[in-house]
């Protein structure tokens, strides 16, 4: 069964014995800065003083003294900065694009579908992402977070768990490692009405930002969910510190009032293949909210940000040309780094800022739409902190020792995976991950069966608190309910059919690398027809 096309040369990375030595370094290029100019140089120099930005010239001899002298690596291509991703539920992202099989009125209604959505999508993340043997934990993390990075996406939001063997190769914006970056924090499930002013409204005076899906579908009861933040004479829980997740149901008065946020994450892609629509991003734009883009999960979304970037100018251009091509890559740059509050760090290629840095084979076309038009494999590098995470073969040096070749779209690339803040992931590579999961998806009747009985041992009983689950097991899977209720759900479902759990096949991790993609894309039900034709 082909599930990943890759080589490895050993099972396990190997660790070096601490942080690598900093290292300088010039890269060569156009260079797409986006910053407040818009600055495009079209044959830029980018130079790198271990984790930052030293500086950004158009001539190497205008550059510091110490990279002056060094040999720039000529990448005959286009530096962007890294992409960051403000909305992504990650620990779904091993499962395969979802045969969406109604069209839905909000998320609560595919949420206790249990004749689709709990078999196909919520017993099988939870197999795996629960499981007993931590290595399918593991391996959620390593194969979910190639899956970004092979899209350019250097920051995500979505990733966190119980326990603390996930770090994070890219940044998560739920942990950041580094001292004095904004620490964000969020809620999934909607907040009950008593609860808005008990708990959201607490979580927003926190000087940090703080993400809430909002009014997500299309119905009455979506929309209820906005004016449940009306906390009377405490006023509305909507201030710059609240990042707004989809706002389906949302309307142009209802719009007015999230211009005193910090802003909205748009995934329309998601939004059309679940509800038939998407967000009022017009309405939107005109009165200034801020907007950012989030590719969802892999169950309705896009393969990672540079699909849904397609998709988005796809929207737009319906729209009448709603959006040009900059502001589209600044929805994934410097848009989301100031929702944030990161953009003193990151977003933009400006001295004095981290180096993450995505790199695209050529510089002829227009510099903004290539961006939106690459697909993974024009990808020749992306570098977080200044190092390369993932790079052609041959561009950059990769130390031997932590290097793992794969081929995304029939080019080879070295991948770097090794774990400085310790043996997080326990030197997991790729390929291991990913003959992990292709076995656990494939085994799903038989893993069902035993769940229930297996999981019995992580819920310990607490005299004054009832049934637990034990806080270090598992990766945090937002839409499911707590495992004890879901493990007697699917035991007696199970019981009663026993084919209820049907195998399944390990999606590819690029677009690229999975033909087939789009055109399962285009048969989903709820695609509108004119957005269906330009898929």
């Amino acid at each position: 069964m082909a599930f990943f096309r890759g080589e490895i040369s050993s099972e396990r990375i190997r660790f070096a014995d601490g942080p690598p030595a900093p290292i300088k370094r010039v890269l060569a290029g156009r260079v797409v800065t986006m910053d407040a100019k818009s600055s495009v140089l079209p044959s830029g120099y980018v130079c790198i003083d271990g984790n930052t930005i030293a500086a950004v010239v158009e001539d190497i001899a205008k550059a510091p003294a110490e990279f002056a002298k060094l040999t720039p690596v000529q990448t005959q291509g286009t530096i962007y900065p890294g992409l960051i991703e403000l909305h992504n539920h990650l620990p779904y992202n091993f499962l395969p694009l979802w045969n969406v099989p109604q069209r839905y009125r909000n998320r609560n209604v595919w949420r206790n579908d249990f004749v689709h959505y709990l078999p196909e999508i919520s017993w099988p993340s939870t197999i795996l992402g629960k499981n007993p043997d931590v290595e399918y934990q593991k391996a959620i993390a390593r194969y979910v977070e190639c899956r970004s990075l092979f899209g350019g996406v250097t920051t995500a939001q979505g990733m966190s768990g119980n326990g603390d063997y996930y770090k994070g190769l890219i940044r998560n914006v739920e942990q950041p490692l580094d001292t004095g970056w904004p620490k964000s924090s969020g809620q999934t499930l909607d907040y009950r009405p008593e609860d808005v002013a008990a708990k959201l409204l607490p979580a927003l005076q926190q000087p940090r930002p703080f993400f809430y899906h909002l009014s997500e579908g299309t119905d009455g009861d979506a929309r209820q969910r906005f004016f449940d933040l009306d906390c009377g004479e405490k006023g509305w829980a909507i201030n710059e510190n609240l990042i707004a997740i989809h706002c389906t149901a949302l309307r142009s008065e209802h719009l007015q009032r999230m211009t005193a946020a910090a802003g909205i994450v748009w995934s329309p892609l998601s939004n059309m293949l679940l509800y038939g629509q998407t967000a009022d991003i017009e309405t939107a734009k005109k009165l200034g909210v801020r907007i950012s883009l989030g590719s969802d999960w892999g169950p309705s979304g896009s393969k990672n940000l540079l699909g849904e970037l397609k998709f988005a100018r796809i929207v737009s251009d319906h729209l009448g040309g709603l959006f040009t091509s900059e502001e589209l890559v600044r929805m994934v740059t410097t848009v989301p780094a100031k929702m944030l509050r990161w953009n003193g760090y990151v977003g933009s290629i400006e001295p004095g800022k981290r180096a993450d840095l995505l790199v695209l084979a050529d510089n002829v076309q227009h510099p903004y739409s290539q961006l939106i038009d690459a697909i993974e494999n024009q990808v020749i590098c992306v570098m977080v902190d200044g190092r390369p995470r993932l790079g052609r073969q041959g561009l950059l040096d990769f130390a031997p020792e932590q290097q793992e070749t794969v081929r995304i779209g029939g080019w080879r690339y070295i991948l770097d995976l090794a774990e400085d803040a310790g043996q997080t992931l326990g030197g997991m590579s790729l390929a291991t991950a990913s003959a992990k999961l292709a076995y656990g998806l494939w085994h799903l009747p038989e893993l069902a069966r035993d769940f229930p009985k297996q999981t019995s041992f992580m819920i310990e009983r607490a005299p004054d608190r009832g049934f637990v689950e034990r806080s270090d097991w598992g990766l945090e899977l937002e839409f499911e309910p707590e495992l004890r209720t879901l493990a007697a759900v699917m035991e007696k479902a199970v019981e009663i059919d026993p084919t209820l759990m049907k195998r399944s096949v390990l999606p590819p991790l690029t677009e690229t690398d999975d033909p087939d993609f789009r055109a399962r894309i285009r048969a989903n039900m709820n695609l509108p027809a004119p957005f269906r034709e330009c898929v």
